[in-house]
């Protein structure tokens, strides 16, 4: 009797530690699939170099457009008196890169229609930013970065630059504050200012989410 409990004892004994080498290789398979991550990221955080790379990206926000009344025809900033503030929504699709030192160009594709859909056309266009990233917290993987959005007919982005093509057109320009998530990969950002050369864009609330491709 105690010759069969022993050996029902020692062949229990041999599957848990069949088990616990198991499990101990599964652990140690993903650990070494995230060490290229921790790597990048290093014990004092993830440096702003290491964001580096092609991204995608998709935005969606709400500003108003001040237009001069009566006849809401011409843009005007939104502190004159005349001005009467429209809501506008928008949607954005876009493509860029980013270069080691916080540099970045995007392509966006824009859809932007009446917050309150109407009988009005969407306007659909197509333009580029040019971004600067002027603070960067590699510990909390968080920072600031301002942006000028240029017209389709202002030039392209080549890489992490927007080369402009005679005299560019400036659509909008503003700040945004972005953290950076999933090993590096992912950014969440949301706009803290916009505005445009007349003045004419106010009560704006925008986020969005870029992708490393």
């Amino acid at each position: 009797m105690k010759n069969s409990i022993l050996k029902q004892w020692l062949l229990r004994g041999s599957k848990e530690d069949s088990m616990k080498i198991r499990i101990l290789g599964i652990l140690g398979g993903i650990a070494l699939l995230m060490l290229p991550g921790l790597a990048k990221a290093g014990s004092s955080g993830r440096p702003l170099s290491s964001l580096a790379g092609t991204y995608s990206y998709t935005g969606h926000g709400n500003f108003g457009y001040c237009l001069e009344s009566p006849s809401f025809t011409v843009e005007v900033s939104c502190t004159n008196p005349a001005a009467v503030a429209f809501p506008i929504t928008e949607v954005d699709v876009g493509q860029g890169t980013r270069d080691k030192n916080g540099h970045a160009c995007i392509t966006w594709t824009t859809t932007d229609s009446d917050l309150t859909p109407g009988t009005s056309a969407s306007n659909v266009g197509q333009g580029y930013d040019a971004d600067t990233t002027t603070s960067y917290d590699p510990t909390t993987q968080s920072g600031d970065e301002s942006y000028i959005f240029y017209s389709s007919s202002s030039g392209k982005c080549v890489g992490a630059k927007f080369v402009s093509s005679g005299t560019p057109v400036i659509v909008a320009s503003g700040t945004y504050h972005f953290v950076v998530s999933a090993n590096g990969t992912r950014e969440d950002f949301m706009f803290t200012a916009l505005t445009d050369p007349v003045g004419g864009l106010t009560d704006f609330a925008w986020s969005g989410t870029a992708f490393q491709q």
